[in-house]
């Protein structure tokens, strides 16, 4: 029987030999190929994925620090400067992480045979910004447009996210599960060191690979279905920045050790799908809690759509079952980590922002009112790529053009929101 090291190897070689003809199929930028704008218009909002070359990273002060000469983890600089801190870590065949300090997690990369490990540890969703800053990184210029983690308001007690998310990620094996990210959010992955071998499935075609009413956990069994779902695979490099779109379902593995950084990201290009998916899931909601709808009068429930930080007396046009809006909201808050009166807060506070100042101005297309329609045509979205050529950092000829874009983004899906009676 083949060694947990040989079987890896293995895996490698195979992947690596599917990945140059798969792989070809996801844009590789180098850094000055495209101006940002354009980046931003082919990527995030065509909801298309891409690889950032090495380039992108090659000053971020942890590739230098965190990374030995041979390219594994510098378990002693890492040691010194965090050692004491408590992380989040997964073990296999478990489901809720345990938390340690970061030192004893290293006492494990540095003594595990992972050949022999029944159990490996994975250090996961590590929120190493909230505790030590940004300093080890700097966000390119494509991804900089981040509602979440970018913003005035995301270290704030007003975050209608109740936290960044923005993550350290490190593994010396892992396997994730096929998933899409939360939220209906953009994500992007920054290796540090270390190689990651990806499996990526357009939205939509997740479909394919759902047995017994949900998706299969892994994906590797099903190769025959790989055709149909147009299933994309490929090798990431250290250094190398992966861009993942909203609900593009992916499964990771990583081929050695590896450290990478993380966000989870809304913007003005895919905050509609953030949308469409909270009314999906309040939908699902309704149904998995009607059974309590009998608990309550139609008085009663009046009464909780006028009151509470969740309701409104508009919010749903209800029935003598309903239950009522905001023990809904309070339920989808659990479950998808937002609701409707957050996003509703979010696209406010984005408004109020970039409504600020003398120069602050609506995006204006001559074809379309709304600008959710401009991101669906193709004109649009050339024009859209025009407006600056900055390919490194954002000016601010660039910085007004995206502030007026998404000030009308903000605008047109509370509009939209307010007609849905959300």
């Amino acid at each position: 029987m083949l060694s947990f090291i040989q079987q890896r190897f293995q895996l490698s070689v195979m992947t690596l030999e599917m990945a140059t003809i798969n792989g070809e199929r996801i844009r590789h930028l180098q850094i000055g190929e495209m101006s940002w704008l354009a980046q931003f218009a082919n990527f995030c909002i065509n909801n298309e994925p891409c690889v950032l070359h090495e380039s992108f990273t090659t000053d971020w002060p942890s590739r230098e620090l965190w990374v030995r000469e041979d390219g594994r983890p510098n378990l002693d600089y890492l040691r010194n400067q965090y050692g004491e801190g408590l992380v989040p870590v997964i073990t296999e065949n478990k489901c809720d992480p345990d938390e340690i300090t970061f030192n004893k997690f290293c006492d494990y990369c540095e003594s595990v045979d992972v050949a022999g490990d029944s159990e490996p540890q994975y250090l996961k969703d590590w929120h190493f910004q909230r505790s030590y800053g940004i300093n080890m990184y700097h966000v390119p210029a494509m991804l900089t447009s981040d509602w979440v983690n970018c913003e005035s308001w995301t270290n704030g007690d007003d975050n209608p996210f109740h936290g960044d998310y923005r993550f350290v990620y490190f593994g010396v094996k892992n396997t994730t599960r096929f998933h899409s990210d939360v939220m209906s959010s953009h994500s992007w992955s920054a290796n540090i060191c270390g190689r990651k071998l990806w499996y990526l499935v357009p939205a939509g075609n997740e479909n394919v690979f759902i047995k017994d009413g949900d998706p299969v956990k892994d994906i590797r069994p099903y190769k025959d279905l790989w055709p149909e779902a147009n299933l994309m695979v490929l090798v990431q490099k250290p250094g190398e920045i992966v861009f993942v779109p909203a609900n593009w379902y992916h499964q990771v593995h990583n081929l050695e050790d590896t450290i990478s950084i993380n966000h989870n990201s809304i913007n003005a290009s895919n905050v509609h799908l953030v949308y469409a998916f909270l009314r999906r899931r309040l939908m699902d909601v309704k149904e998995e809690i009607g059974h309590l709808s009998n608990l309550f009068t139609k008085e009663e429930m009046i009464e909780q759509e006028q009151v509470g930080t969740f309701a409104s007396t508009n919010s749903f046009s209800f029935n003598d079952r309903a239950p009522p809006s905001n023990a809904l909201q309070i339920v989808l808050g659990a479950d998808a980590r937002l609701n409707m009166p957050r996003l509703r807060c979010l696209l406010q506070m984005v408004v109020v922002d970039r409504s600020k100042g003398l120069m602050a101005t609506c995006y204006v297309c001559c074809h379309h009112s709304d600008p959710l329609d401009c991101m669906k045509n193709c004109s649009c979205l050339k024009q859209f790529a025009t407006y600056c050529q900055c390919t490194k950092k954002n000016s601010v000829c660039c910085e007004r053009f995206m502030q007026s874009f998404e000030l009308s983004v903000a605008i047109s899906l509370l509009d939209k929101m307010t007609k849905d009676g959300y």
